[in-house]
């Protein structure tokens, strides 16, 4: 009888190993590179198939079309998690991390890196051929830790989101694009 859970447990665990690190675990990473500093969890929010096939059966219910229903149908799972930060030198984070050799193994690309006087921050993105199938972003501030992954079908809530104000959608691109450049990562 304690076989099969045995079996079953090590072949979870196998399964996992090729897959993209969590929130959590590229959090315990930062830390175990800054034993110093102190992060303390302010929100996490995971919504996964279930909850967010929830919110859509939800949102369905509202009489009349409601914007930003594709979107939302295009997003198979969020997880989101901020932290509050003490103790944390920034100027100590030199070099590839574990969790950029992590997502790198997993089949992600670094899209942008970004060093900034008191900030850090870190997109990640994985997909097939043309489509943006997931998205991980990490920023790192003296005071805050953010973090958000999201998979789905990103490419078309990303084409989605354009379409319901591309005016907007220009405006906003030209402004961003006004401040210091990003630190290119080589892979694109």
């Amino acid at each position: 009888m304690k076989r099969p859970v045995v079996l079953c447990a090590a072949l979870l665990c196998l399964a996992g190993c090729g897959t993209s690190p969590s929130v959590e675990q590229v959090r315990w990473e930062i830390q175990r590179r800054f034993p110093e500093a102190r992060f303390t969890l302010e929100e996490h929010i995971r919504l996964g198939r279930l909850s967010l096939g929830l919110i859509r059966g939800l949102v369905r219910m509202v009489p009349g079309k409601v914007e930003g229903q594709e979107i939302l149908t295009a997003i198979h799972h969020v997880d989101l998690a901020t932290y509050r930060v003490r103790a944390l030198d920034l100027d100590r984070l030199q070099g590839e991390t574990r969790f950029e050799r992590q997502l790198a193994e997993a089949g992600w690309h670094m899209t942008v890196r970004t060093r900034e006087e008191d900030s850090r921050a870190w997109i990640f993105t994985r997909g097939e051929e043309d489509a943006l199938n997931s998205l991980f972003v990490v920023t790192l501030e003296a005071g805050e830790l953010t973090l958000v992954s999201v998979d789905g079908r990103l490419d078309r809530a990303l084409a989605e989101a354009i379409a319901l104000n591309p005016k907007e959608a220009v405006r906003k691109v030209k402004a961003g694009g006004e401040g210091k450049p990003a630190e290119p990562s080589g892979v694109l």
